[in-house]
C-alpha cells in the first residue's frame, strides 16, 4: 500500500526540499524539487517501521514533520515557510490532531516565531525579547498541557509531551502527563523513549545522589567525588565560546573568594578540548581554578552523566553527595550557597 504526501509552501527561498524518512532501523534522505509556486509531492510505501518524515527547506533553516498516515491516506501540507511552527499537515489521525493543536495555539506560535527570529531576519533576541519568549513558551506549555488532558487517547498527546516537557525541571510533570495518557498509545515508540528519559533525568534532579565520576584536571590530578569528601562542591559546566558561562556572570568568582576550599570547592567542566587554550585563559585569572577540559572526552562524558543539554549549568552538591541545586542562574547559585554556608 502506498501513501502520498503533497503540499504547497509559500515564501520559499529556493525550490529544494530534503525529506528524511526516519525508521527504527535508520534514516533515508530524498531530495525533492518544488515547482515555482512551491508545490511538491512524494509517494512512499507503507512501512511499519517508519516513524516520521521530516522535510527541511531553505538550506535546512526550516523544517516540518509528517507522521505516517493510515494505509492509503493522502497527506496535505500547506503553510508559510517563514512560519514552520504553523505549517498545517492534514491526513492521518496524528497529523490532524497536531494541526488541531496548532490551530488553537496559532496566535502564540506566530508570536513565538516573530520574537525568536524564525522569519530569517538574522536578529538575535535581546534581553526584553528573551523575557517575552520565556513567557510565550510558558503559554505554549500550558496550551499543550490542556490539549493532552483533553486528548488522553491520542498519540498526538505523546508527541506534545515529547516536544514541550523534556526539561529536567519538568520531570515530575512529564511523568504526570504520561500517566494521563490512556493505554491505547502506550506501545508508541515515544512512550518508551519518554520513560527512559524520565528514569535518566531522575538521576540528576535535586535530592538525587550525584553520579560518580573519575576525571583528570589540567594539572594532571585525578578528581572523583571523594576529592570533595566532607565538603560542599559545585560542578560548573561551561565552554569558552559561551558568554553566559563566564565565572563572573555565574558568580563563581564571588563564591570562590568568599568561601575557603576546606568547606566548598568548585570544579569547572569545560566542553572545549584545547587544553592549552583553556589553561591560558585560566592562568590570566587571579583564582586558581580546578578545571577539566574535554580532552579524551572527559567533559562530554560528564555532560551526559549529569544530563546537561544547555550552558551554563551548575550543580551544588552537599557533604553527603546529594544534589542540593541545579541552576543556570548565578544569582540563584550564590544565594543558595550563602544560605547553606552561613
Amino acid at each position: 500500500m502506498v501513501y502520498k504526501i503533497e503540499g504547497r509552501l509559500s515564501n520559499l527561498n529556493n525550490t529544494v526540499l530534503y525529506a528524511v524518512f526516519e525508521t527504527s532501523g535508520g534514516n533515508r534522505i530524498d531530495t525533492l524539487i518544488c515547482d515555482e509556486k512551491g508545490h511538491f509531492a512524494v509517494s512512499h510505501e507503507q512501512d511499519e517501521y517508519l516513524q516520521t518524515i521530516t522535510f527541511y527547506y531553505n538550506e535546512r533553516e526550516g523544517h516540518f514533520t509528517v507522521y505516517p498516515p493510515e494505509a492509503g491516506k493522502t497527506v496535505q501540507v500547506k503553510g508559510d515557510a517563514q512560519y514552520p511552527q504553523l505549517i498545517q499537515v492534514k491526513g492521518g489521525r496524528i497529523n490532524n490532531k497536531l494541526s488541531e493543536f496548532k490551530k488553537k495555539a496559532e496566535s502564540i506560535l506566530r508570536e513565538q516565531a516573530d520574537i525568536s527570529g524564525n522569519r530569517n531576519d538574522n536578529q538575535s533576541p535581546n534581553g526584553k525579547n528573551s523575557s517575552l519568549l520565556a513567557n510565550i513558551n510558558l503559554k505554549l506549555k500550558e496550551a499543550a498541557q490542556e490539549f493532552i488532558a483533553q486528548n488522553p487517547k491520542e498519540e498526538a498527546s505523546i508527541i506534545l509531551i515529547n516536544e514541550y516537557f523534556l526539561h529536567p525541571e519538568d520531570v515530575e510533570l512529564t511523568e504526570h502527563l504520561l500517566d494521563l495518557v490512556s493505554p491505547e498509545p502506550n506501545d508508541h515508540y515515544l512512550v518508551k523513549n519518554l520513560k527512559t528519559h524520565i528514569a535518566k533525568t531522575k538521576t540528576t534532579i535535586i535530592g538525587a545522589k550525584a553520579p560518580a565520576f573519575n576525571v583528570t584536571n589540567i594539572y594532571g590530578n585525578t578528581i572523583t567525588p571523594d576529592t570533595f569528601l566532607n565538603k560542599y562542591y559545585i560542578l560548573a559546566f561551561m565552554a569558552l565560546w559561551c558568554d553566559m558561562c563566564r565565572t563572573g556572570i555565574m558568580m563563581l568568582d564571588d563564591i570562590a573568594t568568599e568561601y575557603p576550599k576546606d568547606s566548598l570547592e568548585i570544579l569547572l567542566v569545560s566542553l572545549d578540548d584545547e587544553m592549552n587554550e583553556v589553561r591560558d585563559m585560566i592562568l590570566q585569572d587571579s583564582i586558581k581554578w580546578n578545571l577539566v577540559t574535554d580532552s579524551a572526552s572527559q567533559a562530554i562524558n560528564l555532560f551526559e552523566k549529569y544530563n546537561v543539554n544547555s550552558l551554563p549549568q551548575c550543580f551544588l552538591i552537599d557533604k553527603d553527595g546529594m544534589i542540593k541545586l541545579r541552576t543556570d542562574n548565578g544569582m540563584e547559585l550564590k544565594q543558595t550557597v550563602d544560605e547553606i554556608m552561613k
